[in-house]
């Protein structure tokens, strides 16, 4: 079985048996809408769901940061989509996020990463995002939110606390300058709002029209005036050519390239008051001292003295197994480490020595690898191929842990095609698609996608250059509705 460690994201919706017993019909058809939003926030951060059953969701993402920020976008997404809907029909996921060792079988996964991140979607409030400690040590200061310590949780069937927190987005606190501001009212509010308005939309109707009657041109402004009033503000950009790397996309754990074990010599093994000198993680050199001993009546206390073989890193300055013995130092040679990922025979196939590849490590930003090693054949167990990514040094990057969870992307080449923003694609029924404005309206047009690069997304066909898509599409939006354009650059 493949062990590893990740960012795990579960959520299930409140209330959903109410849901399906008031209406099954709605409830499922809102539930598809949401799985589909869902699914795209995923991909986007970079993530995988890896498991659903009913209302369930369960999501593993490579980066903590990314992981929150998904959470945080679908569960913004999913509340700008259910604003006027019925708060007792409205479908709100709850969420629990952690890092945790997970155990992966079949392409499922399972351990103690996933249970605690179930249980702490129990106790998220509906619409809300609950984390564990460890997840809050890793996005502290980078993401745009709030926290609530919420001390240790007793959670059910987990033999020990886990110290929670509640996460609230940030909320902005002015429109910038040029955008129109856009003011929510409850359904209450819109329908007073609604009825006090169509005696002055009227009144600008019959005045536009009677001013222009006789005029075929000046009738067409007027009705053109009139679509105005109704119009939606929406951001839009322009198709343009881009070109994206072709990457493979690997997982696996962090290894030295080479480990130089150092036991104490025989005539140390009777000394007393053995003392390292050396931290793990620390750098030593070829001859440095790591630890100092004393035989009982020596005078030389040097003597004994274990020393460095290497140059390298130290990854360990302890007793094997942590028990009473004596101490062994375990030495990364010449600081050098790789991410050990396996992969099926398919992928291996097009893995070749010296290719490049970007490893980024959970919880890090990327930093520079290369292909260092790729087996020559398969584990008969699990018909998986080893293949060694060799991290490159870097003075400014803290060494990384063994064991450590990294995900790389290994570098084919490139290929150049239509680019569009990620957050214009939107998942109907009959796949993904974008928001074409043609003539101030909109035209839902089905794409195929491809290849990633950072925030765009390849368009392999359903759409030209330099055409207008809306930049962020969302579920408001419909087939034929009138938008006012706000341009923006998404390059």
């Amino acid at each position: 079985m493949k062990r590893t460690i990740a960012a795990i994201l579960a959520a299930d919706v409140a209330g959903y048996s109410r849901l399906m017993a008031e209406d099954e019909e709605d409830t499922l058809v809102r539930l598809a809408a949401a799985k589909a939003i869902f699914m795209h926030a995923v991909l986007k951060y970079g993530g995988r769901i890896f498991n659903t059953a009913g209302d369930a969701i369960l999501a593993e993402f490579p980066s903590a940061v990314e992981a929150l920020r998904a959470g945080l976008s679908i569960q913004a997404e999913l509340a700008e989509r259910d604003h006027d809907t019925l708060a007792q029909r409205r479908v709100r996921f709850r969420m629990g996020l952690t890092i945790g060792d997970v155990v992966e079988v079949d392409g499922d996964l399972l351990g103690d990463g996933v249970n605690v991140a179930s249980r702490l979607e129990g106790i998220a409030e509906p619409g809300g995002i609950c984390i564990s400690r460890s997840l809050h040590e890793a996005v502290s200061g980078k993401v745009q939110a709030t926290f609530r310590d919420l001390g240790p949780q007793k959670l059910k069937n987990l033999p020990r606390p886990v110290h929670a927190f509640r996460v609230r987005a940030l909320a902005i606190d002015a429109a910038p300058k040029g955008f129109i501001l856009a003011v929510r009212f409850s359904g209450r509010q819109w329908l007073i709002a609604g009825i006090l308005l169509v005696p002055l939309v009227s009144s600008i109707w019959y005045g536009a029209r009677r001013h222009v009657s006789g005029s075929d041109e000046n009738a067409q402004l007027a009705e053109a005036a009139a679509d105005n009033l109704i119009s939606i503000s929406a951001s839009v950009t322009r198709a343009r050519t881009r070109c994206f790397p072709d990457a493979i996309r690997v997982t696996g754990r962090i290894v030295p390239q080479q480990e130089v074990e150092v036991h104490p010599s025989v005539e140390s093994k009777g000394a007393r008051d053995v003392r390292p000198l050396a931290e793990p993680l620390a750098k030593v050199r070829t001859g440095q001292i790591l630890a100092e001993s004393l035989r009982p009546g020596a005078r030389d206390r040097h003597s004994t003295d274990v020393l460095s073989p290497v140059d390298g890193i130290l990854i360990q300055a302890s007793a094997e197994g942590g028990g009473p013995g004596p101490l062994v130092f375990r030495i990364a040679a010449d600081a050098a480490f790789a991410l050990r990922a396996e992969v099926p025979w398919t992928t291996l196939a097009e893995i070749k020595m010296g290719q490049s590849a970007s490893v980024t490590l959970l919880g890090a930003e990327p930093r520079p690898g290369r292909i260092r090693f790729v087996a020559p054949d398969l584990d008969p167990s699990t018909q998986l191929g080893r293949v060694d990514i060799l991290l490159e040094p870097n003075s400014a990057d803290a060494p990384p842990r063994v064991g450590q969870f990294a995900t790389a992307l290994i570098t084919r080449g490139e290929r150049c095609g239509i680019a569009a923003p990620a957050s214009a694609i939107v998942y109907t029924g009959e796949g993904p698609a974008v928001y074409v404005v043609r003539a101030g309206k909109i035209e839902v047009r089905p794409v195929a996608t491809g290849l990633f690069r950072g925030r765009e997304v390849e368009i392999r066909n359903g759409l030209s250059e330099e055409e207008t898509v809306v930049a962020r599409a969302g579920a408001f939006l419909r087939e034929g509705d009138r938008i006012h354009p706000l341009v923006v650059d998404h390059h």
